[in-house]
């Protein structure tokens, strides 16, 4: 083997590891859905009439937002300083039949849950715009009046 097709062969090698390097450290910085999240929630929404975000979810984050549909990524970044890049499926900003729930710390996303229903920031009023609650805030009212079919709603219960 020559020099020059062992240049080739070399940097054809450090390319390789690089792409692959990058696509390991990009699925690395996504963020998936937390399943276990969505499990919990579920799960004290069809027993109780009040769920606590704060004692049902484990993690370390201090606030929620919650994304209503079509809101962008852009109207994150702006509203609140938060990067949703992470996020591996963001899928709000073109469907109406979820809420998207982000679990933060900070200006930093920790976990993520997609809501199939809807939320309202109280009793009268629907929720249009992204909002964001403090952890120790983040108790809902569950409506009951939905059918099994129907995904609940869950209303902020205001102090």
């Amino acid at each position: 083997m020559n020099l020059k097709s062992r240049n080739l062969l070399t940097y054809v090698m450090f390319f390789l590891v690089l792409t692959i390097l990058t696509v390991v450290l990009y699925n690395t910085y996504k963020i998936n859905e937390s399943d276990t999240i969505l499990s919990n929630i579920k799960s004290e929404v069809q027993q109780n009439e009040y769920v606590d975000f704060s004692e049902i979810v484990d993690g370390d984050w201090d606030n929620i937002i919650l994304v209503t549909p079509y809101t962008d990524k852009a109207e994150i970044k702006k509203k609140y300083g938060i990067d949703a890049n992470r996020i591996s499926d963001f899928s709000v900003a073109y469907r109406e039949d979820r809420v998207l729930i982000l679990f933060c710390k900070g200006e930093s996303i920790q976990n993520y849950i997609y809501w199939f229903g809807s939320v309202s920031s109280s009793e009268n009023e629907k929720l249009y715009g992204s909002f964001q609650i403090k952890r120790e805030d983040t108790e809902f009212k569950t409506d009951k009046t939905s059918s099994n079919s129907t995904p609940l709603n869950l209303i902020c219960v205001k102090e």
